[in-house]
């Protein structure tokens, strides 16, 4: 591969990680509504099996408000020129938050005398039907806090405030997918640490294992020496286009299963 056909495909490719995630929903947008409006607990739990395969790569590609930060956060670095990052104990708090959020909804779940499978849109409406309008106004403002968040900080939704990240994340320490780091190739010149979203060390790991890890592809993206970073499944090279294949097709699977099922 020649030096323009290696900066076109570092140029191509983040273009195309932000453009996938829409065209996907649009195609399975009909059959997810549906997964949703029958079972809401369900669909969590096809999350927590997709993760358990691929990790947080739902969060990496295939989420449309990771690709919204995606594209919010390339603006803002080319109007700032630099990236703010949360100092580091003020960050470990913040990470905290959304897997205490996580906490509080399968408590608030499991006292509510429901069992988990039986949760549904219709009950949430109707239970929650006189503080919707708040509710309402609460999401416009996440929604507005996560853009502004996302302009200045790598990924500022999936970092502090997703549950369902949450959720991925620590279903994903079983899975046998991630990225790995060969130590022979590696020439060590922590360009994948500095372009990390998360501000994981990757240039210090064999594999990446760590539950913040959203799977984003960027490191590997960035990465100057061709093999350093590759993402592997059960002990298995496999490139990016083809992981961006099976994950979707999988997660086309298990939504279609659910509607079959339930």
């Amino acid at each position: 591969m020649n030096i323009n056909t290696k900066k076109f495909a570092k140029t191509a490719i983040p273009f195309f990680l932000i453009l996938f995630p829409f065209i996907f929903h649009f195609l399975i947008d009909e059959t997810f509504e549906k997964a949703v409006q029958l079972n809401i607990m369900a669909v969590l739990i096809m999350f927590i099996f997709f993760a358990i395969i691929f990790k947080r790569s739902f969060c990496g590609f295939l989420c449309m408000v990771g690709a919204l930060q995606r594209a919010i956060g390339y603006i803002g670095f080319k109007i700032l020129k630099k990236r703010f990052t949360v100092p580091a104990t003020l960050d470990k708090y913040l990470r905290a938050a959304k897997y205490i959020i996580l906490t509080g909804f399968a408590v608030l779940s499991i006292a509510n005398g429901k069992l988990l499978l039986q949760i549904t849109v219709d009950d949430v409406f109707e239970q929650y039907d006189i503080i919707l309008p708040g509710l309402a106004w609460l999401s416009i403002m996440l929604m507005f806090v996560t853009i502004i968040g996302s302009f200045f900080i790598d990924r500022f939704f999936c970092k502090y405030i997703c549950i369902q990240g949450a959720l991925a994340g620590v279903a994903g320490c079983f899975s046998p997918s991630g990225i790995v780091r060969c130590e022979d190739k590696c020439i060590n010149c922590t360009l994948c640490t500095k372009k990390c979203p998360s501000n994981l060390e990757v240039y210090k790991m064999k594999k990446v294992i760590s539950a913040e890890c959203i799977n984003c592809q960027k490191c590997i993206i960035v990465c100057p020496k061709k093999g350093a970073l590759t993402n592997s499944f059960a002990g298995r090279k496999i490139p990016l286009f083809l992981l961006v294949a099976m994950a979707g097709t999988v997660f086309i699977l298990l939504t279609f299963l659910i509607t079959l099922f339930l």
